[in-house]
């Protein structure tokens, strides 16, 4: 069984994490595919037998704050999205701490804070399948810890091409997982039929 950070005692977790660190600064994180950082993941993930979640939300973000990287476009999108739930009169949890230990998800919503009824990511569109897999990894935990179902949200911002579009509606259709975005440019244009508009106005009913 998979364990999260809480679960390691101190030495062990400076260990994990400081090897963790040295290892993603040792490959170039920031320059490396979707690809080879799926493939790091992976390997973290078997051999400290960690949860993905754990290792992306508990440990990476931490390596990105040691690098001195600038807040990312995504904490401002997330922003943006949770004011538009809020607007909309959504109620909304930013950063929601899972009940699994420090993984927290982007955004959950529903009729009241304690009655959630989606988990949303929110993630740039060129690591879509980081995002997808998040939300479906949230979607367990709660389901695990509550016996609630939510039902997982992806929203993607940044730019991509109609290809490359098609193939992430098509994965998140076969998980059964509601793509959204915010903000996204395919080939240049600004993406309205999947936006979070038509989201919360019912539009995408109409596609």
């Amino acid at each position: 069984m998979t364990r999260t950070l809480t679960e390691l005692s101190i030495r062990e977790r400076e260990h994990v994490i400081s090897t963790v660190h040295r290892e993603a600064e040792a490959s170039g994180w920031s320059q490396l595919s979707n690809l080879r950082k799926s493939t790091l993941y992976s390997a973290w993930e078997s051999q400290f037998n960690l949860t993905h979640a754990t290792l992306k939300d508990g440990i990476m973000k931490g390596f990105d704050a040691a690098q001195g990287i600038p807040k990312k476009a995504e904490a401002e999108i997330q922003e943006e999205v949770a004011t538009i739930f809020k607007m909309a009169g959504i109620s909304t949890i930013e950063q929601a701490q899972m009940w699994t230990g420090k993984e927290r998800a982007d955004l959950l919503i529903g009729y009241t804070i304690k009655f959630p009824t989606h988990v949303i990511e929110i993630e740039r569109a060129d690591s879509w399948s980081e995002g997808l897999r998040q939300a479906l990894w949230y979607q367990a935990a709660i389901f695990k810890a509550e016996r609630r179902h939510v039902l997982p949200v992806l929203i993607l911002f940044g730019n991509t091409t109609t290809e490359r579009f098609e193939q992430v509606l098509s994965t998140c259709d076969h998980n059964h997982v509601t793509l959204s975005t915010h903000r996204l440019e395919i080939d240049g244009q600004l993406e309205n039929n999947h936006s979070l508009g038509a989201l919360i106005n019912g539009q995408l009913l109409q596609n």
